[in-house]
């Protein structure tokens, strides 16, 4: 490939993972698959919204992150791009906010979901009161599961107004499980970061061995969420589609600790949010 390809073709790559845009299309894809799954119709500019509502909030979330003392691909550009992310912030943001006042109706299930997400970045405000959600940043891990868990396989439900079944509570519980194992490794490799900021999370204090053992038995945890699915009458085919992304993620932990790339975390880890629902609509 010609150098000048090449340099076009990286720049584009940390453009599309960087900007935030992969992982907002991520959660427009998993919402997606709960409604395919459920039967749900959902209005005509969730989908939008979802997305857009994604792109906001993370690109706030690292344009407020400060510049780590590494050498890793996404601080580098995120050093280079602030003006960019703070762009992409405020004209998502405004959209938004256009889409909201078409979205009325459904206010009450979106405003929950805005106010967790901000909470979320909250503590890297550097003003009272954001400072003393600091001391509670231990949990961080798990708050991101579960909103990720709420907006993409629950809220759908909520706004189709669709009768709460005992299947919508596994698939929940599995997603969350799911979500959470892929942020325990994003979160296991910013420990050192995390240490040096005193931003303590229960996985930046694990031992490697401690953190393998620990994704380990979530992974059995997920495989009986599977088992009892499949006993609710999810089908095969389904529960096959849902697997798949995570006996990837576990047949590639041992070789975690040598992912030096950003791209491994960013388009790989990210990516099987993205291949989970395309495969369950796919089987």
């Amino acid at each position: 490939m010609p150098k000048q390809a090449r340099k076009l073709s990286i720049a584009l790559l940390q453009l599309i993972l960087f900007s935030n845009s992969y992982i907002a299309l991520g959660a427009v894809v998993m919402c997606w698959t709960t409604a395919r799954l459920f039967h749900l119709k959902l209005p005509a500019l969730f989908l939008l919204f979802i997305f857009l509502g994604t792109l906001s909030s993370y690109a706030l979330h690292w344009y407020l992150t400060p510049i780590a003392p590494n050498y890793r691909e996404r601080n580098q550009w995120n050093r280079r791009h602030k003006p960019t992310l703070l762009g992409i912030f405020i004209g998502s943001s405004v959209l938004l906010l256009s889409l909201l006042s078409q979205l009325l109706p459904y206010l009450c299930y979106f405003m929950p979901v805005i106010v967790a997400t901000f909470l979320y970045t909250a503590p890297k405000i550097d003003y009272r009161p954001f400072r003393y959600l600091r001391q509670i940043a231990i949990f961080k891990t798990a708050y991101l599961a579960f909103v990720w868990t709420f907006v993409t396989a629950v809220l759908p439900v909520l706004v189709d107004t669709a009768p709460w079944t005992a299947m919508m509570s596994l698939w929940a519980l599995n997603r969350f499980i799911f979500i959470y194992c892929l942020c325990f490794w994003f979160d296991y490799r910013d420990r050192d970061d995390d240490r040096r900021s005193r931003w303590l999370t229960l996985v930046s204090m694990m031992t490697h061995q401690r953190a393998l053992q620990t994704f380990y038995g979530l992974a059995g945890c997920f495989t009986v969420s599977l088992v009892l699915l499949y006993v609710h009458g999810m089908t095969f085919r389904s529960i096959l589609g849902m697997g798949t992304p995570m006996v990837l993620v576990a047949g590639t932990v041992p070789s975690i600790p040598d992912w030096v790339s950003d791209y491994w975390y960013y388009a790989y880890l990210d990516g099987l949010l993205i291949l989970s629902g395309l495969l369950m609509c796919l089987f």
